[in-house]
């Protein structure tokens, strides 16, 4: 690794909140695995989408400058919204730039320190800049998606059903084409107050900040995924989840994945021969625009 990014990288590990050993390991290794992302794909870094720090976000581009009006792969990171860094992302790129897409990881202001539902404006934010400004990179505005790991398929969701959110921020209420929250968190009501106690103001706001409580109606196409080992307690909230899309209008599909803890399926989704990586490819390419 070279000295500039010795020197970016413990910046950022000095940011780095109190972490499980579990979860320091995947740290380490997102971290190594990005690193060598950057070095094969091209990429712009650091693009602010808003004034306050960690309001950027970063930009992966297929090899071919000359690319245009390619998909846009939105993903959020995890880290129980009081950690995590757009950086532990940019691994996944590859699997993706490769289709062509433009890929892009999002970085948002974290609890506790930030609240909800800040958080979640803050990537609706991050989208409105990618809505406005990603054709300059060759992407079509037209056919964006969403994702994220854990937290961060938690604010994928959010994003994917506040629809009068999206269009008071001037977009339309159908700007994300699709949704593919991998272990995501779907219900905060009735989870533990001290594990939401960063997150939330009050016990009150859990269930605004509930994306199964937000389905009523919805049309967006969701894509979920979890380890058959994830959490115990995240596995049945997206089965839950996918019940609930299911009795709305939108195309639904739950991918249950063998072997996968919470990590290894973050970790997997920059295998591009997994299948998660083929199945959201597939979704990319054949979900309609309209």
């Amino acid at each position: 690794m070279s000295q500039t990014c010795e020197h970016d990288m413990a910046k950022l590990l000095k940011k780095q909140t109190q972490m499980s050993p579990l979860a320091e390991e995947y740290s380490a290794t997102a971290f190594r695995r990005t690193e060598e992302a950057k070095a094969t794909t091209r990429h712009i870094l650091d693009v602010a989408y808003g004034p306050e720090d960690d309001q950027d976000i970063d930009i992966y581009l297929p090899d071919d400058a000359n690319t245009t009006d390619v998909p846009v792969f939105m993903f959020v990171h995890g880290g129980s919204w009081t950690h995590g860094y757009k950086e532990w992302l940019g691994f996944m790129a590859p699997a993706f730039t490769t289709l062509p897409a433009i890929f892009v990881s999002v970085a948002y202001r974290l609890a506790p320190d930030t609240k909800f539902p800040f958080p979640v404006k803050d990537c609706r934010n991050a989208l409105k800049w990618v809505y406005e400004n990603i054709s300059k990179h060759g992407g079509n505005r037209d056919r964006i998606f969403v994702g994220g790991h854990s937290a961060g398929g938690h604010l994928a969701a959010m994003l994917a059903l506040e629809l009068d959110a999206l269009e008071a921020s001037g977009m339309p209420r159908d700007v994300l084409k699709a949704c593919f929250p991998v272990s995501g968190v779907f219900d905060l009501t009735g989870r533990d107050e001290e594990r939401l106690g960063p997150l939330l103001k009050s016990p009150s706001d859990a269930p605004a900040a509930s994306p199964i409580r937000l389905v009523e109606g919805n049309r967006t196409p969701f894509l979920l995924a979890i380890g058959e080992i994830d959490f115990p307690e995240l596995i049945p909230q997206s089965h839950a989840m996918a019940d609930a899309l299911r009795n709305q209008s939108g195309a639904v599909e739950l991918m249950n994945m063998p072997d996968e803890d919470h990590f290894i399926i973050s970790l997997e989704a920059g295998n591009s021969d997994g299948p998660w990586v083929t199945r959201v490819r597939e979704w990319m390419l054949n979900t309609p625009t309209n």
